[in-house]
């Protein structure tokens, strides 16, 4: 049934944009049913969306979108923004969560 409306929810969306250049979607890892990570990707693929927007690095969500060509805008959770201003600690945030997942063959982060 979940899966059935995060399908509905992304023909939806691309219904509602057919002037779009791009269309880009939000993914959040928090929700009370959420989807495998490797089915929200084929989602994504299946819809033709080429960019989509983390909340959190989520690793599981992050490997499913290791070679899947989807462009990944990450986010800095809120709980982190008051510490984040810490250049060191930037740099090792960065370093964990992003960093790690640029290889070849990796996700594309923007």
């Amino acid at each position: 049934m979940a899966g059935l409306a995060a399908a509905l929810l992304v023909a939806l969306c691309w219904a509602a944009a057919p002037g779009a250049a791009a269309l880009g979607m939000n993914w959040g890892t928090q929700a009370s049913h959420p989807l495998p990570p490797k089915a929200v990707v084929q989602v994504l693929r299946d819809n033709g969306i080429k960019k989509v927007k983390l909340f959190d690095t989520d690793f599981a969500a992050m490997s499913a979108l290791a070679g899947s060509g989807i462009e990944v805008m990450v986010a800095i959770p809120n709980v982190l923004l008051d510490r984040i201003t810490d250049y060191d600690t930037a740099k090792e945030w960065v370093r964990h969560n992003v960093s790690r997942y640029n290889f070849d063959g990796g996700v594309t982060i923007k």
